[in-house]
């Protein structure tokens, strides 16, 4: 099936909770059931951004086998609502979890699968293509984002 963007819904609850998503500020991101993800559900791979600030870069987590890798992206591209859009996602830096840093180049694949259909709030219409850059070797952390 692969990654697909969509409203978490209320039957993601649980889930959403367990993963435990927090923002850039380290602040829990309480649940709302028409967030839009990016998910994976064979996979068990889910993408949300979690926020930045003026003159930051956006961040994104990716909660991958119970562990978050936290991502700096910059959205750009060009176009508008009546001629359709062209984004790109410029990932900048990627910090993977040492326990799972074995898996980091399908990390990386899986990165630009999920980011190859996120439309960061756009509508589906107004989408003529999506790229995705990774224009960063992943850093190594001791412990993902959630402390685990």
């Amino acid at each position: 099936m692969g990654f697909v963007y969509e409203k978490v819904g209320e039957e993601n609850r649980e889930l959403w909770e367990s993963i435990g998503w927090k923002n850039w500020g380290k602040k829990t991101i309480e649940f709302c059931s028409i967030t839009h993800w990016v998910v994976n559900k064979e996979q068990k791979v889910y993408m949300q951004p979690i926020g930045g600030f003026i003159d930051m870069p956006d961040y994104h987590d990716l909660a991958y086998q119970g562990k978050i890798v936290r991502m700096e992206v910059i959205s750009h591209g060009s176009g508008s609502r009546r001629d359709g859009f062209h984004k790109v996602w410029s990932i900048n830096k990627i910090y993977i979890p040492k326990s799972i840093w074995n898996d980091k180049d399908k990390i990386l694949q899986v990165i630009k699968e999920a980011f190859s259909v996120y439309r960061g709030g756009t509508g589906e219409e107004f989408i003529n293509s999506i790229t995705v850059e990774i224009s960063c070797d992943p850093e190594c952390v001791e412990v993902d984002y959630n402390g685990r």
